[in-house]
């Protein structure tokens, strides 16, 4: 389920737990968004906070939009979720450079993860953290 304020993850999780939403819960927050959830730190801890006290038992996630994607990428990765980077999202590196590939912002997205010592998820793994069935080649 994408969020995009605090009223989306609320009615997911109620969704999930009246038995509406089947599975594993999975919600991520869309931050900076205009006259959205705003990409702000205090914010983002706070749905974490959320969402791990009304469902611990759910997986989350962060996506920051333009220039806030990094940012965002870096606080899903420090706080042990997960994090949604590419080029849906933002088109540049920086606010000088415009990303050269898709690959670049998933190659920043993967240097974050290093450095907190946080494995990659293969697309097998992703598959199965998202809940959708496993495929054979």
């Amino acid at each position: 389920i994408e969020a995009f304020d605090l009223s989306h993850i609320l009615q997911a999780i109620k969704h999930h737990q009246d038995g509406k939403l089947y599975g594993r819960l999975y919600v991520q927050f869309v931050m900076g968004v205009k006259n959205a959830m705003p990409a702000d730190k205090a914010v983002f801890d706070f749905y974490v906070e959320q969402v791990k006290a009304r469902a611990p038992d759910a997986a989350w996630c962060a996506a920051g939009i333009g220039p806030n994607q990094i940012v965002v990428n870096e606080w899903a990765i420090a706080a042990g979720g997960h994090t949604r980077a590419g080029l849906e999202d933002n088109v540049r590196l920086d606010r000088d450079t415009l990303a050269p590939s898709n690959a670049a912002l998933i190659a920043r997205a993967a240097k974050l993860c290093e450095k907190y010592e946080r494995p990659v998820a293969t697309w097998q793994q992703a598959r199965e953290i998202l809940g959708l069935r496993s495929v054979t080649f």
